[in-house]
């Protein structure tokens, strides 16, 4: 393992996933990593507060999913800890209603967000599905 690797596991759901350090969060965050969304990361806005991202909220934005749900985001800007490298990025910042933040907020049973390839462009992504490991190397 180099130092800037970062392993994982596959849940059951075989949602490949990590685990970092976030500073704002007691524990670390649940990181689903999904190839197909282009962005760096996903948030909701409890979070991008707690991460001191700051959030444009006049410029909603609706998105399909892959769900074929659409939500409304906005776009945050903040730093990052990645790899152990701090970076500023743009985060899809998923705009909600009280209602939707409860009812999704009872589904989970930790703090979850999502990367894409805005935070893997510089990175080697392994996943072994039969093994139910995650490796994310950065590429020096």
């Amino acid at each position: 393992m180099q130092p800037y690797d970062l392993e994982g596991s596959v849940d059951d759901l075989k949602r490949p996933l990590v685990r970092i350090e976030t500073p704002g969060f007691d524990d670390p965050l649940v990181v689903f990593v999904d190839s197909g969304f282009n962005g760096a990361l996903l948030i909701d806005e409890t979070q991008a507060a707690r991460m001191g991202f700051s959030v444009a909220r006049n410029s909603a934005t609706p998105v399909r999913l892959a769900s074929q749900r659409s939500e409304n985001f906005s776009l945050g800007e903040g730093s990052f800890i990645w790899l152990g490298e701090r970076r500023t990025i743009i985060a899809h910042v998923l705009i909600e209603t009280q209602g939707e933040r409860r009812a999704r907020n009872a589904r989970k049973t930790e703090e979850e967000v999502l990367i894409g390839t805005g935070l893997l462009s510089d990175c080697r992504l392994e996943i072994d599905f039969p093994a139910r490991k995650v490796l994310i190397s950065k590429v020096i």
